[in-house]
């Protein structure tokens, strides 16, 4: 019976001992939480400052320096960087979870890293931290919030709203005479389009070639109907968003896929037939060509990344200061229903790596940095990257100072609907796979139904490569998350 004793004692302590490390930290906000969490682990360690180092994608250089030094004088952690471009960093990422060196504590990069990071094993995940530090995730987007997760675990913070917008020339749009014909020729005012139909009937007429009279003005350059990514490692991004909206999926319930089915062939036709009114040179643009060429004036409509509208607003050169019309991206007919849905084609975000020796006091870092008093400050940083995303960030008056009320409102629509890129492992090769086949759709070189066949192929190849069963089981998670449709179904 002694013995007995003895071990319900020592039951009762762990148990205690569980129940304590559970205790949520104080503080009244995510932030101050996030700090006193901080505060409270050196402590427990014994020291009074520590230093850590975040891998970080090199375009936040100028911007993420000025939260690091504010979080070391708040804590005593230091944080230093060593930058990246993204395109690197996944296979530093990879590579770190090979050699296994403990040099970083915190990786910064994109949403879709996150499942292959974890299959590898590189980062860990962060739901015991987040029981103590009580995390808000309530003002973001379903379908934005189920990418911090895989498999059903908290593994990564963001505070960058990447979902893409559709940007018209409201100068072009309030010719008087250009209504009338549009509404005379399509039967509908011409504005921010419903469908994706719609956005091609506003391409094929508002375009011309230098010296045309164009219903009151003379164009003093070509105008070009169009605007979408159709470069390599760009085309297949939008592509998705598209898919999406015809209500369905990338695979069922046993990974086949279904792109092959009518509605990837559809997808695939309307984004070539898009293409004839766009600009020839768009096969090799990426963003640094992309945005001064709208900007500019050169054409009428352009779906990119929501930073664009910032930038047609205040680049140098720019003629569409005052311009621009934002809208939430077009949509598909379903059932009698219209369906839209954006892509997250990017979106910057923070993992802990699994070889931190503190991986406790980057997690604060994480939950502070992206808090939702924080997070809006770096949303309102005119020398950051980061985009709005977040309920309720259309009433911060910075916010909106510095991208303008219209758009904040549209863009954080278009959050509501934004939806991941195959959050899965293996992602890239998938992603690849798609981009290959739609270049070659793109140039004419083979049918939109055979650019699907083919991706379809891959598709499988890759799932019996990674493992069938366990890829069911990931795209499991990922459907009955909400990432795709408000309910869970094939």
């Amino acid at each position: 019976m002694r013995n007995l004793g003895i071990v319900w004692a020592l039951v009762l302590a762990v148990l205690a001992t569980g129940v304590a490390s559970a205790q949520q930290v104080p503080g009244n906000t995510v932030e101050e939480r996030a700090v006193n969490g901080a505060k409270a682990y050196l402590k427990k360690i014994g020291v009074d400052r520590l230093e850590q180092t975040m891998m970080m994608v090199s375009l936040f250089a100028k911007a993420q320096p000025k939260y690091l030094d504010e979080w070391e004088k708040l804590t005593g952690i230091r944080i230093k960087t060593i930058e990246y471009g993204y395109t690197e960093i996944p296979a530093k990422i990879m590579a770190d979870a090979v050699a296994k060196t403990g040099q970083y504590d915190i990786y910064n990069h994109q949403m879709y890293m996150l499942p292959d990071a974890v299959e590898a094993g590189a980062v860990v995940a962060l739901d015991d931290y987040a029981a103590r530090g009580k995390p808000y995730f309530d003002d973001i987007a379903k379908t934005l919030r189920s990418e911090m997760y895989y498999k059903g675990k908290l593994y990564t913070f963001f505070t960058d709203g990447d979902q893409t917008v559709l940007a018209l020339r409201q100068d072009l749009l309030d010719l008087p005479e250009a209504r009338k014909a549009f509404k005379a020729k399509f039967g509908w005012e011409p504005g921010c389009p419903d469908t994706w139909k719609q956005w091609e009937e506003l391409a094929s007429f508002y375009q011309g070639k230098k010296g045309d009279k164009f219903y009151g003005m003379v164009l003093d350059k070509d105008l070009y109907g169009a605007q979408e990514y159709r470069a390599r490692e760009f085309g297949y991004r939008w592509w998705q968003g598209r898919y999406i909206s015809k209500g369905k999926l990338f695979f069922d319930r046993n990974m086949k896929p279904l792109i092959d089915g009518p509605e990837g062939v559809e997808t695939t036709k309307e984004q070539v037939s898009l293409t004839k009114y766009m600009p020839k040179d768009i096969f090799g643009w990426g963003t640094p060509q992309n945005y001064p060429f709208f900007a500019q004036g050169n054409s009428f409509s352009i779906a990119t990344f929501p930073s664009l509208v910032g930038y047609s607003q205040n680049a140098q050169g720019t003629v569409l200061k005052g311009k621009v019309l934002s809208c939430i991206v077009p949509g598909s007919m379903v059932g009698g229903k219209l369906v839209r849905r954006s892509i997250q084609p990017a979106g910057t975000n923070y993992m802990v790596s699994k070889f931190s020796k503190h991986p406790e006091a980057a997690y604060w870092f994480l939950q502070w940095f992206t808090g939702p008093e924080v997070g809006n400050r770096t949303v309102a940083d005119r020398d950051g990257f980061w985009e709005p995303f977040r309920v309720g960030q259309d009433k911060d008056k910075n916010i909106v100072a510095r991208f303008g009320e219209q758009f904040v409102k549209v863009t954080l629509e278009n959050a509501k609907i934004a939806v991941p890129m195959i959050p899965l492992q293996g992602n890239r090769e998938y992603l690849d796979a798609l981009d290959v086949a739609l270049q070659e759709a793109y140039h004419g070189r083979i049918s939109a139904e055979e650019a699907m066949k083919r991706t379809a192929r891959q598709w499988e190849k890759i799932t019996d490569d990674i493992g069938r069963k366990k890829q069911v089981e990931a795209w499991k998670y990922v459907v009955e998350s909400g990432a795709y449709f408000d309910a869970a179904g094939y």
